[in-house]
């Protein structure tokens, strides 16, 4: 899901600069399951079905998330959801990654992203639950907080994948105009990552040799 998070701090980025890091444990309690209101589509994504669903409130936040099968066994997409090497491929606008902490449970992560003619520094906090869960936040003053959550469960197609985020903005910009940027910006990272586990699944098939069987 880290894939997916760096893909979701592009659309943070338009918002405004860094945050600082916080300890403590990430409570994404009240995103996961269904949301008052809430919208639901489907996308077709690379090939998959997304289950799309949002809700804007500019009193509550702003809430979106997504649903969809991934094509490889979860011990792969765990694995691709860990890979920060092709980042800037991944995101437009990555400048550069910094892993700030590093450990099985817990990561910060500052990224450096070009907007326009800015680049901005945003530093997430990442919590693990390996191999189940990826919970990570952003808050600052100019910003506002960002809360996501990714969860993997295993699938007779692979592995069921459920993202859940939430934005309450420190300035007043339009709800629809941010969703709208989040559900662009969100449906190109689940695209970028059902590519990569794809070629998970194609190695895992191949075996040790490298050699796919006839």
């Amino acid at each position: 899901m880290r894939r997916l998070a760096r893909s979701l701090s592009l659309g943070v980025a338009l918002l405004g600069l860094g945050a600082p890091v916080l300890a403590g444990t990430i409570d994404t309690t009240a995103l996961e399951g269904a949301w008052p209101k809430q919208r639901v589509r489907n996308y077709e994504v690379w090939r998959y079905m997304v289950r799309w669903r949002e809700r804007a409130s500019s009193r509550e936040g702003i809430f979106a998330g997504a649903e969809f099968t991934a094509p490889a066994v979860p011990a792969s997409v765990w694995d691709v959801s860990e890979d920060y090497t092709d980042l800037g491929r991944m995101t437009p606008g990555i400048e550069s990654v910094t892993v700030l902490e590093q450990s099985p449970t817990r990561q910060v992560v500052q990224t450096d992203i070009k907007v326009l003619w800015k680049t901005l520094r945003l530093t997430f906090e990442i919590e693990q639950d390996p191999p189940r869960a990826i919970r990570f936040r952003l808050i600052n003053d100019a910003i506002g907080e960002y809360l996501g959550v990714c969860r993997f469960s295993p699938h007779e197609q692979g592995t069921a994948v459920e993202m859940a985020t939430w934005l309450r903005p420190a300035i007043k910009i339009a709800p629809g105009l941010i969703l709208l940027g989040q559900r662009i910006v969100m449906l190109r990272g689940i695209r970028q990552f059902l590519k990569a586990c794809e070629e998970a699944a194609a190695l895992d098939k191949a075996g040790p040799a490298g050699i796919l069987p006839r």
